[in-house]
């Protein structure tokens, strides 16, 4: 009798776990299979569908249905806040949870107004991925601690400077010179600053465990931004800036 009861136990757990179905949306191989392991630890009988962009996640979607999504959001094109706000709209019950490689402060903020329950970053140990997804089960958001510090840092900034923005200041010659490093992201400073030391968008994928797609999508957006055309051009308008490190 007691190890009937054990089973049944486990099984109405089993059924109310949120690691079911998981759908994982992202593009770089090691990422999707880390995850996997991380959510098989969570629950070994857990079915996780992989899809590498909004597209296909929308065609696995119409077909399966999923309790969580981990969403890359270092995505081409902000593939990765389209799929959350794609969720949000046409899977409202489905739990979201960004991931990714830095805590940009951008991108962050784009998540949690996209609608996210969580946002990791997929550097921390897999033990701290695994605590932080349970959180769920309780209620919780599954936040990386350090991205719940960026999160609070702006909250308390933006309250701090409310007041002086209600006056009409002119902006200081120091301030325009800044311009350029409050308009790139935390994720497209790091890029830079190996381009400027000669690395190619190759190694730089290695070294943060990223696609090549999403590195060269990182470089098109930083010569965007500076308004030029070529990587020596870009660091030129790097040094004048003083964004180099």
């Amino acid at each position: 009798m007691e190890i009937l009861l054990e089973k049944t136990d486990a099984s109405v757990m089993a059924r109310n776990s949120k690691f079911q179905s998981v759908l994982i949306v992202h593009d770089d191989l090691q990422v999707t299979e880390r995850l996997r392991s991380v959510v098989s630890v969570l629950e070994p009988r857990a079915r996780v569908l992989v899809a590498r962009s909004c597209a296909q996640a929308r065609e696995i979607l119409a077909r399966s249905s999923c309790s969580l999504a981990l969403v890359g959001m270092d995505l081409p094109e902000d593939g990765g806040v389209s799929t959350i706000l794609h969720l949000r709209e046409a899977h409202p019950h489905m739990e979201r949870i960004a991931v990714s490689a830095l805590p940009d402060t951008q991108r962050v903020r784009a998540a949690v107004s996209a609608g996210v329950a969580g946002y990791l970053l997929t550097d921390a140990l897999d033990t701290e991925l695994v605590f932080l997804l349970r959180s769920l089960e309780r209620g919780g958001a599954a936040m990386d601690p350090r991205v719940a510090r960026c999160v609070l840092e702006r909250m308390f900034g933006t309250a701090r400077r409310a007041p002086a923005s209600s006056s009409t200041q002119v902006p200081s010659a120091a301030a325009e010179t800044e311009a350029p490093k409050s308009v790139l992201s935390v994720s497209e400073l790091k890029v830079l600053n190996l381009i400027a030391q000669g690395w190619s968008n190759r190694q730089i994928a290695e070294a943060f465990y990223l696609s090549i797609n999403t590195i060269e999508f990182h470089a098109k957006s930083i010569y965007r931004k500076l308004a030029v055309k070529s990587r020596t051009q870009a660091v030129r308008e790097a040094m004048q800036h003083g964004l180099l490190n």
